[in-house]
């Protein structure tokens, strides 16, 4: 696990400018835990237990309401961490977290954390543009929920979590999302979602085939948007 730890850490962006003496530390503090599919790593609400760095698969972060409906927030993948917030507020979980495939993760508890940065402070200041970034990502989702329509938050959220075109200028979701997990994102109902779908499959801007979606058109998504293509 160590070199496999040691290549993880240093991609990701709150660790790449460690020290090669505060990476060491870290991977001694660090603690490798698995989850099944579907089992719950974080409860809303709950004393913070560390920080999560994912070496394989993807995990949903999400918020529930007193009536049960679910809102996710974000999903994290490969080389992806959560949640930080906490370990310098010292608040509850403000998310929970499930793992929506099996994940093997890199656990640093809150007390290991709190031990880096007592021997490491410089460490803190590696946070500054993640939680920045992620008041950044609110922010926009703020905007979208209260400025733009349903159809244009599908077509926003296809082109995220797409990620590159192949060789066949096709993006393919990367993530096992199904379409509840989608309409929980967008803040819309499953049929709703579904209905939108099947009218890109109609206008061949994207296919759907053993539930999974591919892109065939992204600069169709991106001009529904709103954005302007630009040129390559």
């Amino acid at each position: 696990m160590v070199s496999t730890s040691v290549d993880l850490l240093k991609s990701v962006a709150c660790f790449t400018g460690l020290n090669s003496e505060a990476r060491g530390l870290l991977l001694d503090l660090a603690r490798e835990r698995n989850f099944a599919r579907g089992e719950v790593m974080l409860q809303e609400g709950d004393p913070c237990p560390g920080m999560f760095v994912i070496r394989s698969g993807s995990v949903k972060l999400y918020r529930t309401s007193s009536a049960g409906d679910e809102q996710i927030m974000r999903v994290v993948g490969a080389g992806g961490c959560f949640e930080c917030a906490p370990l310098f507020d010292k608040g509850p979980n403000p998310l929970s977290a499930q793992a929506l495939e099996t994940c093997n993760t890199v656990f640093i508890s809150a007390a290991s954390f709190e031990t880096l940065i007592s021997n490491y402070p410089e460490v803190a200041l590696q946070f500054v543009p993640i939680l920045a970034m992620r008041l950044r990502d609110l922010l926009n989702t703020i905007e979208d929920f209260s400025f733009k329509p349903v159809p244009t938050r599908i077509a926003k959220l296809l082109l995220q979590l797409g990620g590159r075109q192949d060789k066949n200028q096709q993006v393919s979701l990367p993530v096992p999302l199904t379409q509840h997990h989608l309409a929980c994102i967008v803040g819309c109902s499953r049929q709703v979602l579904n209905g939108y779908l099947q009218e890109l499959v109609r206008e061949e801007i994207i296919k759907i085939e053993n539930r999974r979606i591919i892109v065939l058109k992204p600069e169709i998504l991106l001009e529904l948007t709103g954005s302007k293509v630009r040129d390559k």
